[in-house]
């Protein structure tokens, strides 16, 4: 009684893993072992990588900009309303107005003389 043999089963590529030896390379490239049109193709693509990347701003220059920006807003606006100077300060009936409405949002009569819910009493009894 002879079994049938079965044919050897040949290795899926789902069933082992893909490793390829030749995908990693060594950096730096050992350029004596390159010929010299190589040793050009890798120079014209390292030199084309290198201005791709320096065409994009990173985000520490976006970071800048935006740094740049507040500064150039936040601290003129912080010298006239808030700062106090040693003379007469040359921005003050704007300072005033400012903390006045400042202190109005604080007590809640902000934008009018009418307090919480008058108005709203007011508009009722017209009618």
């Amino acid at each position: 009684m002879d079994r049938p043999t079965n044919p050897p089963q040949i290795p899926s590529s789902t069933s082992t893993p893909y490793h390829h030896p030749l995908l990693r390379r060594s950096w730096p490239p050992d350029l004596s072992k390159m010929s010299l049109s190589d040793q050009y193709r890798l120079e014209r693509k390292y030199k084309r990588r290198v201005r791709i990347r320096g065409q994009h701003p990173a985000n520490w220059m976006r970071f800048t900009g935006i740094l740049q920006l507040l500064t150039v807003t936040v601290l003129p606006a912080y010298m006239v309303l808030v700062m106090d100077w040693p003379m007469e300060h040359p921005f003050g009936p704007l300072r005033e107005w400012m903390w006045n409405k400042v202190d109005a949002f604080g007590k809640g009569t902000f934008g009018g003389k009418l307090e919480r819910g008058k108005a709203l009493e007011e508009n009722n009894n017209s009618r």
